[in-house]
């Protein structure tokens, strides 16, 4: 691989997996290689330091040295662990429904609560509402097929494997300072409807970063690659053209 040559790494989120991006990927082969790695049913990793651990080794079994990575909520905590430790291989970042703050107390006593209930009540439920959540309130019915193909495609993530991802969402620090100081261009996707990570998050992070580029999705909440991925993939495409 040439040194100026770069890999496109979609890093998928929480409840789900790297099926997710399934539109975008597509879309995206004409930009370069992309790579799409799954960590949906790791059970080993209680912080995100060690999930980013996991993408590190197999980025350097595929002998990737340079990457643009677009991190979906929790897959943007692996991005940014990753950028922090590994800053010489990241051509550029985008964070897609995600924050670089961390969660506040009562953020963390909400996901205990989630951890226990997983342990009693298994995957389904928590993942029929956390996808319903997802989408934004006028796309719940509009797009309820899609919904409902998401709830019953990822019912199938084993409750350990979810809970170690709350475990490490929960345990991550603060990385404002790495999209602030980013020597690499870093993009914002928000969704103007997003329940989980508010529009507010993203925009008070694109104004202490002066660097940092802010692109809204009208009509999406915390799924833009779903629900506007048209919209998504070309907010992608002009991000990675200036690269």
């Amino acid at each position: 691989m040439m040194s100026d040559q770069f890999t496109i790494v979609l890093i998928h989120g929480h409840g789900v997996d790297a099926s997710i991006w399934k539109d975008i990927y597509a879309g995206l082969v004409s930009d370069g290689p992309v790579l799409k790695p799954d960590f949906a049913r790791l059970t080993q990793y209680t912080t995100i330091e060690g999930y980013a651990g996991e993408l590190y080794d197999r980025l350097q079994q595929e002998g990737v040295r340079n990457v643009v990575l677009v991190g979906h909520s929790m897959g943007g905590y692996l991005a940014l662990a990753f950028a922090e430790r590994h800053p010489e291989m990241v051509r550029g970042l985008c964070l897609f429904h995600s924050t670089a703050f961390a969660d506040d107390e009562t953020k963390k006593i909400q996901r205990q609560q989630i951890i226990n209930n997983l342990s009693l009540t298994g995957s389904r439920p928590f993942l029929e509402t956390a996808i319903t959540n997802m989408f934004a309130p006028d796309n719940r019915e509009r797009m309820s097929t899609q919904k409902q193909a998401l709830i019953d495609q990822y019912s199938s993530l084993p409750p350990d494997a979810l809970q170690a991802g709350i475990r490490a969402i929960m345990s991550r620090p603060d990385r404002a300072a790495v999209v602030r100081e980013a020597p690499f261009p870093v993009l914002l996707v928000a969704g103007r409807h997003d329940q989980l990570v508010p529009l507010e998050k993203n925009q008070e992070l694109a104004d202490t970063a002066p660097g940092v580029d802010l692109v809204v999705l009208d009509s999406s909440g915390h799924l833009g690659m779903i629900e506007q991925p048209e919209q998504a993939l070309q907010a992608l495409h002009t991000f990675i053209a200036r690269l």
